[in-house]
């Protein structure tokens, strides 16, 4: 008997990947200690070197709690774990609602497109409020997130000796517990409550609306249920919300918020639509076209005397450009910018020179400020790099020598960032961070020549901030003995100066308004900087002699980071398609103007602000701490029914399966546990579990090794009929066939941050239960055994690198590389022709052994084309069996879902197999931004694909390889405004017809159209 069962476990693992519950983080770090602090209401757990944010975090909590809970009228069924990070720069907060669980970096938020509040505060209030809001919208409650409908179709296939062919329809989709868009999440977690202000309608915000209304570029209302866009796009989702949720506030009341969140928990209310109306009595389509007519009428009158004064455009790619910085000669001009990038993070150094009006890119992966060493031949920045011991995500100081076009590393592990050069060149000023707090050092530069700065002990300190205070741009005063810079205490930004010699700080410019980006004339007699104290971002000139003050721009939009030389100014301004560089040749002053505009319902920012600062967050309680013991979430549950028609002869009920997968986690992330049960009315079952353990693995860890550990287990079994080949007799027994896997393995990053490396042993077990029967010439009963055929055992080591470029439509249009190797190792015991003898009245199956190297190469290669969006892709396909051929149980299979979908994937296989897909894709809708009912489209793709391949045993030729053609349709979209949704089909011909004789049978392969369907988390999977 010839049973190829493996594609029973194949389906059970891809069905456990696209569900993406177990999601792994990338960087584990074992080698930190955890601690905690309880509180009446909260489990603060944090790792050393955070203490003072996590006491900090522990007094926030509480003191919100009351107001949160009770604007929604919801309180938690157990203490919140709050987890606190900060072993990269990074700043972010995550909340997982059904987890009652939030994650919070402790460094301070900096983003452009963000005014300053207090991060702690903002950050805190915003997840509770995220947590809060959500719970009352759950459909099912806490521990039921979604419930799973899925559905497995099959090739079919004839062969005797295949139970069913492998999947070409695979879908499985989620009914979600919760259907909260993008919009009304983030609004109410940024209103957070009217008497909080923690967060509250800055002048960023409002510049980013107004240029959106004023170019009409509002994001439509489908547009705002979901993210997945730029990075302009989806702050762009956060800004509106709140915008939304303000003008529900004002409007038609704070305890509308709730209402809207309870309505949305309604089983058949399936959208925020049908919520909205049911509350304020108007659909969200006319809502949302009364909040637009608003804004509209506001910020014509923001700008109607408005005269504008502003620079040349001299980058207007991208939308995000900043840092400008003139060379000592005044000549060129560096600057950071994203260009045609989706996200800010891919920014790149850019030179503009002023006589050419050519730009050169020179640097890629800086995201922050410059600096030009005095000479004008070299350039000082930062970058993050992960090359430390600990692979934690750093910023470090590099220079970059323009002449020779190298770049060198500075710093090692010194999070250190926003260099800046003194006027002799020697020193290198910079901002570091530590605990959520940051503060100014001082390296020599000469000291790179003898040693590498890996330590802050080696550092000069200059400011002495503890409580939290963050420090952002550093400008050197032109004697080289102050630096100016901008710092924030709680809300909005002032300007201060530092003596180098003697540590003194000093504010200059400390007011109501943001003043931010500071810079010295050239003869330091003056300070340029940006301020909203119109309510419009825009430069100013401060005379430090005489305290004048002075206006340089007046922008409709914004205007930041001012560099002056010579007598011109550069600067960073924001239109309605984000940053741009701006030049002014000549300054022209004229006295500032004083009146603020309206914000809202004329409430001004200012008076925001001061409510937001009515706190003490440096007067901390004595919190009880104590060493971290294992905090676990309660198990989610996710009910799954699956259609699932793999036997032919099945019928009505027999193809339904029903059962339930249920995850659980370590809060801090050192266990985790997946696992699913599935059963039919057959009693056949499908069985998984994984379970990963992120935490110092003994013996390894003491020898400086820190990988992740992982186990995983898979069993399944299968009912059948089949005629058993006894001497002369072909007798009709049951048969139910069990595959059982259990996969140990160890996961490394391995050189680089995105090469990693896995290695581990898989023990398969396959057995046919069978049921008893009798021979019919002795009438002698057989009772039922469960005889194993086949005992798999495999030691393998894998490399996969990955290298996709982050694009809002990564997913569905990669570019990029995906490159995976696999050794293996495998001795195996096969019963392969379904031999069996009888002794002592059992049956005995008769074995042969297969011990055999594997190799296998994937690797896909997508390239981007000079059309936008539009992509080639090629996807190489390589795997051989060393040695002599073996039984083709083991072989590769080049056709079906995964290989060349013109053919079936048993219709040709062998102990070779190489196989080259050339793809070409394009967008037919880059935003179609679609929402019917609870389903919303975003993207449209198709592809046209071209396939040539072959698979052998002894030896092949040319002419032996198939071709196919086939076209595919893709659809990026949401389901529920929550899950992604990711909708395939595609059609494929294959050109070689060819026929294949088993057991005597011949059958006949290609020359027909097969068609393949699925509805999945990503498509990743399935190329």
């Amino acid at each position: 008997m010839k049973f190829f069962s493996r594609i029973d476990l194949i389906i059970l693992i891809c069905f456990v990947s696209l569900l993406s519950f177990a999601q792994e983080e990338e960087f584990i770090h074992p080698e930190l200690r955890w601690y905690t602090i309880e509180t009446k209401h909260f489990l603060i757990h944090f790792h050393d070197g955070a203490e003072r944010t996590a006491k900090v975090v522990a007094k926030i909590a509480e003191e919100i709690y009351d107001p949160i809970t009770s604007l929604y009228n919801h309180k938690p069924d157990q203490k919140i774990s709050i987890i606190i990070k900060d072993y990269d720069d990074y700043s972010n907060g995550m909340t997982f609602f059904y987890d009652n669980r939030i994650e919070i970096w402790a460094s301070a938020l900096n983003f452009e497109l963000r005014g300053e509040h207090n991060w702690l505060r903002d950050v805190v209030t915003h997840e509770f409020t995220h947590m809060i809001q959500m719970q009352v919208a759950m459909k099912f409650g806490r521990r039921v997130p979604a419930v799973y409908f899925q559905w497995l179709g099959y090739e079919k296939e004839s062969r005797p000796d295949i139970l069913y062919g492998f999947p070409n329809i695979i879908v499985s989709y989620p009914i979600a517990g919760i259907n909260v868009p993008a919009w009304f999440a983030e609004g109410t977690a940024q209103f957070n409550h009217p008497n909080l202000n923690y967060d509250y309608w800055d002048t960023h915000r409002d510049m980013i609306l107004r240029m959106q209304v004023i170019d009409d570029k509002l994001l439509t209302w489908e547009q705002l249920n979901s993210f997945g866009k730029t990075s302009l796009g989806n702050e762009s989702v956060y800004n509106s919300g709140f915008s939304l949720v303000e003008f529900i506030a004002k409007n038609y009341g704070a305890e509308k918020l709730e209402e809207i969140s309870r309505n949305l928990k309604a089983p058949f209310h399936l959208t925020i639509d049908q919520a909205i109306r049911k509350s304020l009595g108007i659909d969200g389509k006319e809502f949302y076209n009364l909040w637009k007519s608003h804004l509209k009428e506001k910020y014509r009158r923001q700008i109607e005397e408005i005269e504008k004064i502003e620079g040349e455009l001299i980058e207007k790619d991208g939308f995000g450009n900043f840092y400008p910085k003139f060379s000592p000669d005044a000549k060129k001009v560096a600057y950071i910018s994203n260009k045609e990038s989706d996200y800010f993070s891919p920014s790149a150094i850019y030179i503009y020179d002023f006589e050419t009006r050519k730009i050169e890119k020179i640097v890629n992966g800086v995201s922050g400020s410059l600096s030009w060493s005095p000479d004008g031949k070299k350039i000082f920045y930062s970058k993050k790099t992960r090359r430390n011991k600990n692979w934690q995500n750093l910023y470090d100081i590099f220079v970059y020598e323009i002449n020779s076009k190298t770049e060198k590393r500075l710093t090692y592990g010194l999070r250190a960032n926003n260099p800046v050069v003194s006027p002799d060149g020697r020193y290198i000023a910079f901002i570091f961070y530590n605990d959520g707090t940051s503060n100014i050092g001082m390296i020599h530069i000469d000291g790179f020549d003898k040693r590498k700065y890996s330590s802050i002990k080696e550092v000069k300190i200059l400011t002495n901030f503890k409580n939290g205070e963050q420090v952002y741009n550093l400008s050197f005063s032109p004697d080289g003995k102050k630096i100016l810079f901008d710092y924030s205490l709680k809300n909005n930004r002032d300007i201060g100066v530092v003596d180098i010699e003697t540590l003194i700080f000093q504010p200059i410019i400390a007011t109501a308004s943001d003043e931010r980006n500071p810079v010295f004339s050239n003869d330091g007699n003056k300070i340029y900087f940006s301020s909203d104290r119109s309510g419009i971002f825009n430069i100013y000139e401060f005379d430090v002699v005489t305290g004048e003050m002075f206006q340089i721009t007046n922008v409709y939009g914004g205007a930041f980071m001012p560099d002056v030389k010579n007598g011109g100014i550069v600067y960073s301004t924001y239109t309605s398609d984000g940053f741009k560089i701006a030049y002014m040749k000549e300054v022209k002053r004229f006295k500032p103007i004083v009146d603020w505009l309206a914000s809202g319902d004329g409430v001004s920012f200012n008076l925001s602000s001061k409510h937001s600062n009515d706190y003490d967050d440096t007067n901390l309680p004595d919190f009880e701490i104590y060493e971290y013991k294992n905090v676990y979430t309660s198990l989610a549950v996710y009910p799954v029914f699956r259609f699932d028609n793999y036997n032919k002869h099945d019928r009505g009920i027999d193809l339904l399966k029903f059962g339930l997968y249920a995850y659980s986690t370590d809060v801090v992330g050192k266990y985790s546990l997946f696992a699913g049960a599935l059963i039919n009315k057959k009693l056949e079952r499908d069985l998984f579990l994984q379970f990963q353990f992120n935490d110092r693995f003994p013996i390894l860890y003491q020898l400086g090794l820190k990988p992740r550990f992982s186990v995983e287990a898979y069993n399944v079994t299968r009912a059948t009929k089949f005629l058993l080949e006894l001497g002369l007799n072909l007798i009709p027994v049951d048969i139910v066939y069990h595959l059982t896997e259990v996969d140990l393995a160890f996961h490394w990053k391995f050189i680089l941050p995105n090469l990693n490396l896995r290695t581990g042993f898989t023990f398969s077990r396959y057995s046919a239960e069978i049921k008893s029967f009798t021979i019919p010439e002795t009438n002698m009963l057989v009772p039922s055994s469960d005889d194993v055929y086949f005992i798999g055992r495999t030691f393998y080591l894998s490399l996969s690198f990955r290298d996709i470029h982050p694009k809002s439509n990564s997913d569905i249009n990669p570019i990029g590389r995906k490159i995976n190797l696999r050794f293996n190792y495998e001795f195996n015991k096969l019963n392969p022709d379904g031999s069996y003898e009888l002794k002592d009245g059992i049956l005995v199956p008769v074995y042969r052994n297969f011990n055999f190297w594997r190799f296998e190469l994937n690797w896909n290669e997508y390239l981007s084309l000079p059309l936008k969006n539009h992509s080639l892709g090629f996807i190489l396909r390589y795997g051989s069996i060393f040695g002599k051929p073996v039984n083709e149980f083991f072989n590769f299979y080049a056709g079906g879902l995964i290989g060349m979908r013109g053919y079936s994937f048993y219709s040709f296989g062998g102990n070779e197999i190489l196989t080259l897909k050339a793809i070409y894709r394009f967008p037919i809708f880059d935003d179609v931004s679609l929402q019917v009912l609870h389903i919303g489209m975003q993207r449209i793709y198709v592809g046209f694909y071209f396939d040539f391949g072959n698979a052998w045993d002894d030896g092949t030729k040319l002419r032996d390889f198939k071709r196919d053609v086939g076209f595919e349709l893709r659809v990026d979209g949401t389901s529920f405004y929550v899950f992604p949704m990711k909708i395939f089909a595609s059609v494929s011909y294959g050109f070689d017809k060819f026929d294949k004789v088993i057991n005597k049978q011949k059958f006949s392969y290609g020359r027909e159209l097969r068609f393949y369907f699925g509805v999945v988390f990503e498509f990743d999977s399935i190329e």
